[in-house]
């Protein structure tokens, strides 16, 4: 329970105002696979096209998903 309000915290600090229930069911939807590029060691995953609030989410936590659907962890 303490975690649910930790994301409907942090949403609300990046200016977004849902409820977790909304927040929760769509993150369930979120679908991605591994890949590995010949050559590579190392996998990247790959998103499907994030709904609204699902890019809401992942960019309240510093991710975001670039142009070939790689998620991209926060800056450091």
């Amino acid at each position: 329970m303490n975690y649910l309000r930790r994301i409907e915290l942090k949403m609300t600090a990046a200016g977004r105002k849902r409820s977790i229930e909304e927040i929760m069911d769509d993150m369930r939807h979120l679908h991605y696979v591994l890949s590995i590029k010949k050559g590579s060691r190392t996998p990247e995953r790959r998103l499907e096209t994030p709904s609204k609030t699902q890019s809401e989410v992942l960019s309240a936590f510093g991710y975001r998903v670039d142009e070939s659907g790689v998620l991209q962890g926060p800056a450091e």
